[in-house]
């Protein structure tokens, strides 16, 4: 046996014994008037607890004489621990017998004082699986903030060129132009609508304002789908789809923006929607961003049923077409395509 595996196994024993010692001298405290018998078992327990001290050191001592050679220095060097330990275990015994024999000045709501130096149980404690879980989102932040922080570095708009301000200008002074989107007169939006269904056989629009100044767009793309637009002024706020076979009116017959379509492959067009919303979103000319949103991308959905996929060649993907549009090209592309 070697001295790390001798001092593996008593390491816990030592501690448990050390903090006993000390628990037991703070039991042993008494109040400055007290008689002559128990004065002499208060000395005699603090001479006890020097020689149980120094019990503890000659076992470390013999802990660290060093690595043995042979079996026989082996041999003698447990027999003068075991000697050590014995020592030690007598010293801790007559302690114990006369610190019971002492008055205890511990006050009883602090019983539990004892307690302290003992470990809490993993099992019965959330908090290491709090520090883990804890652990895991910091990390994960960690790492999305780095993604973040390189796809910020990548975009190559900004708000102002520094190049086409003067020597004299700095781009903090600048005024922005305040947006001008939601603020258009309802006869120019309507002109606008009725200019957009003229270049759109196919398309039929339906403008209702039950809310005042914003309006609610009907569309019909051919015999292929409506869907609901909520517009002020030109700002497009929000896009529902659903099938040529349903509609958009509730129960009393008023007009129903949020329920969703029972078909999926509506209910997925319709969150591209959104997304198209927010790339045709151009604040210095809104007029052009309603024109490319309903003339173009949203017109392409006309051959949602009937074109392949641009990639692919293939018409069905995970029982859904190519629902997707290419913002540019306004190619036809399944989800798993693009």
């Amino acid at each position: 046996m070697k001295k790390s595996e001798i001092t593996q196994n008593f390491k816990f024993k030592l501690e448990f014994l050390l903090s006993s010692i000390n628990l037991r001298i703070a039991e042993t405290q008494l109040p400055l008037k007290m008689g002559d018998q128990e004065a002499e078992k208060l000395i005699h327990a603090i001479k006890l607890t020097q020689k149980l001290r120094g019990s503890v050191t000659k076992v470390f001592t013999d802990l660290s004489n060093g690595q043995t050679s042979t079996k026989e220095e082996e041999k003698e060097m447990l027999e003068d621990l075991q000697k050590s330990l014995l020592s030690m275990n007598d010293n801790l015994s007559d302690l114990e017998k006369i610190s019971q024999s002492l008055p205890s000045t511990v006050h009883q709501t602090s019983n539990n004082i004892s307690l302290v130096c003992l470990d809490p149980a993993t099992d019965r404690t959330q908090l290491p699986s709090q520090l883990i879980h804890a652990h895991k989102w910091t990390n994960k932040v960690n790492r999305l903030s780095d993604y973040a922080c390189q796809a910020l570095q990548q975009a190559t708009l900004r708000r102002t060129n520094k190049s086409q301000v003067g020597p004299g200008l700095s781009t903090k002074r600048q005024r922005r132009m305040p947006p001008v989107a939601h603020n258009i007169p309802a006869s120019t939006v309507e002109t606008v609508l009725n200019s957009l269904e003229k270049h759109l056989p196919d398309t039929s629009i339906t403008v209702s304002r039950p809310n005042g100044s914003s309006c609610v767009l009907q569309i019909t793309l051919s015999k292929t789908l409506k869907a609901v637009c909520v517009l002020r002024g030109f700002l497009i706020e929000y896009v529902n789809v659903k099938g040529y076979n349903e509609d958009f009116l509730s129960n009393d017959g008023k007009i129903d923006l949020w329920s969703k379509s029972r078909y999926k492959v509506f209910e997925k067009v319709s969150d591209l929607m959104m997304a198209g919303i927010q790339h045709y979103y151009y604040p210095q000319m809104p007029e052009i961003t309603i024109r490319t949103f309903i003339q173009q991308w949203f017109n392409s959905y006309k051959t949602l049923f009937s074109a392949p996929c641009s990639k692919c060649g293939k018409h069905l993907q995970g029982g859904l077409p190519p629902v997707w549009r290419d913002f540019r090209t306004l190619a036809p592309l399944h989800d798993g395509c693009r």
